[in-house]
């Protein structure tokens, strides 16, 4: 029934090209969701949460200029309620040093004018508001740098490490998960324990992944591209695959080869399943000296503020 000319598959479901500019009206829009949710559930205090803001939108544009340079389409920016902001786009074909630094340069921009802004006010002796901005420069971007999925530092790991690694992945977010809620409950925040929990819902996602491109790869499907890439074959092929993995779907759809009336679900499904080719383009001498990078820019900033610790002290008790 599967036979491997073209010409046996009816043709896949067209998808109309996605715009290729930003929609910035939706990172306005989602951006005021964020301070209407930080103000209604964490502080009423709107400096903070425009210092925040700020800091967060510093960080995407880091990632969303190096995104853009690097050649991603439907290159976006959002803000989660609650959570942070993301910058998502479309590209299947990436190399490991072009992963490496679309991550770094998320969390650096900001630990740069945060180190450079902290330095100043320690030599001048101005706990001002450039003071506290400076640290919560360093303090939000030095946590995003963590070695932890799904942050940058994770990626940074996972990019240099096991940039293919479908079995790292999975460990490495269980892991990440466990931790998470490990610290959340240590340090009586509930929110980062929430989130623990939500990634133990990637971890089972991941596994179902998984093994789909096990039995993928086992007819030597190609996954690793674009869904305007796929052929018809292909894309009934891994249709086929998702429903003998989700057999309480596959009762509801009438035939392997006839669309559905919802087949924009199916699509939907497709596309969650295929994959960026990573190109493993850094040799170890690279690796280890991007490595040695990262360390740098994850513990330099928190160096700073340690070695400095009771002029934080001092500035926090004042503003009590």
């Amino acid at each position: 029934m599967f036979e491997s000319d073209d010409n046996n598959f009816p043709n896949k479901p067209e998808l109309a090209l996605a715009d290729s500019k930003p929609n910035w009206g939706k990172t306005v829009s989602t951006m005021l969701l964020f301070i209407a949710a930080f103000f209604f559930f964490f502080s009423q205090n709107y400096l903070l949460i425009l210092l925040i803001t700020g800091i967060l939108l510093i960080h995407e544009l880091g990632h969303f200029v190096m995104m853009k340079k690097y050649g991603y389409k439907s290159v976006n920016m959002l803000f989660i309620p609650i959570f942070g902001a993301l910058v998502s786009g479309d590209k299947f074909k990436i190399s490991q040093n072009q992963k490496y630094w679309i991550s770094m340069m998320g969390p650096l921009p900001g630990l740069l004018i945060g180190s450079i802004g902290f330095i100043y006010c320690i030599e001048v002796e101005q706990f001002n508001l450039l003071f506290e901005a400076s640290l919560l420069l360093i303090l939000i971007n030095s946590l995003n740098l963590l070695p932890l999925d799904p942050l940058d530092g994770g990626h940074v790991v996972e990019t240099l490490f096991f940039p293919n690694s479908s079995s790292f992945r999975l460990y490495f977010t269980l892991i990440s998960s466990l931790l998470l809620i490990s610290i959340g409950v240590y340090f009586q925040v509930y929110l980062i324990v929430i989130f623990g929990f939500l990634m133990s819902f990637k971890v089972r996602g991941i596994q179902k992944s998984q093994r789909i491109h096990d039995n993928l790869d086992e007819i030597n499907v190609n996954y690793k591209k674009s869904y305007h890439e796929l052929s018809d074959r292909e894309y009934w092929t891994i249709r086929r695959i998702f429903l003998e993995n989700n057999p309480k779907i596959k009762e509801i759809i009438p035939d392997d080869l006839v669309l559905w009336e919802n087949e924009k679900l199916l699509v939907d499904q497709v596309r969650q399943l295929l994959r960026a080719d990573v190109q493993v383009d850094l040799n170890i001498m690279k690796r280890l000296v991007y490595f040695v990078l990262f360390m740098i820019t994850l513990l330099g900033p928190l160096a700073l503020l340690y070695i400095n610790v009771d002029a934080i002290l001092t500035t926090y008790d004042l503003a009590q």
